[in-house]
């Protein structure tokens, strides 16, 4: 197939879907990922009515309130500090096992690990409150995936289980990987969001092994309330730009793994 055959077919598949993955492309039309984000980066210059986001493309709804601008205004705000997140998705990556039932929350940082999964050939089974996350994990048929019912807020990728799902307590949670808005060794890890609170909080107790995923803008800051201080969390991972006696001070209080 010629590339602008492919390319034709790939904006036909975008319009009726409205949204396609490059994983889905790779193998539908038997290219490479690199082929592949290769077209979807000319379609997105040749076409206004495309945008690109992690993982593929998505088509423009003219609607104010479109599925289309909800992911899109996810993906703008995850591309802050994307440099880091992928550093430290990266080495999160390495303390999967095969086998192992994670619970992922929704934020930026672990999507960028989903992403990774996403992609790898390890076969486990992945709780997650993330839209956008479970969206991606959901392409590599080695996954099992189980996405959080609940409540959605306009523009949000967060899952809010406001009925007590009994999810939890059909699995027993091997690593539960999370993100803060915040961390301080006094403060520990904290959030903005009072729901994002309660939820992580309840998650650090249920796990038996938790990975926080924070990059190094957010050390040395508080958010509104905390959910758990850093002797309740085994791990926790951040990127090769932290300053070296911030990584000091940290270390005598947390197991710290830099990428």
């Amino acid at each position: 197939m010629l590339a602008t055959e492919r390319e034709s077919l790939i904006r036909e598949k975008i319009i009726t879907n409205g949204i396609v993955y490059v994983a889905d492309l790779v193998k539908e039309m038997n290219v490479t990922s690199p082929t592949i984000r290769n077209d979807l980066d000319k379609l997105v210059k040749k076409y206004d009515d495309l945008d690109r986001i992690h993982g593929g493309v998505i088509y423009k709804s003219k609607e104010e309130n479109s599925l289309s601008e909800v992911i899109t205004g996810y993906s703008e705000r995850s591309f802050e500090n994307i440099s880091l997140k992928k550093t430290i998705a990266k080495r999160a990556l390495l303390l999967i096992e095969n086998g192992d039932t994670l619970l992922i929350d929704s934020s930026s940082t672990c999507f960028e690990l989903a992403s990774l999964l996403a992609e790898s050939n390890k076969k486990v089974t992945i709780i997650t409150n993330g839209l956008s996350t479970g969206t991606v994990l959901k392409q590599n048929p080695k996954l099992t995936v189980l996405v959080i019912g609940g409540l959605l807020h306009p523009s949000s990728n967060t899952i809010y289980d406001e009925f007590n799902s009994p999810i939890y307590t059909m699995f027993n949670i091997d690593k539960y990987f999370f993100s803060a808005s915040g961390l301080s060794i006094k403060s520990g890890f904290s959030e903005f969001n009072i729901m994002e609170v309660k939820n992580k909080k309840a998650n650090v107790d249920k796990s038996r092994i938790s990975i926080a995923l924070v990059d190094s803008t957010k050390f040395d800051k508080d958010s509104t309330s905390t959910f758990c201080t850093l002797a309740e969390v085994d791990y926790l991972v951040t990127d090769d730009q932290l300053e070296n006696n911030l990584a000091n001070e940290y270390r005598k209080e947390i197991n710290l793994l830099i990428g």
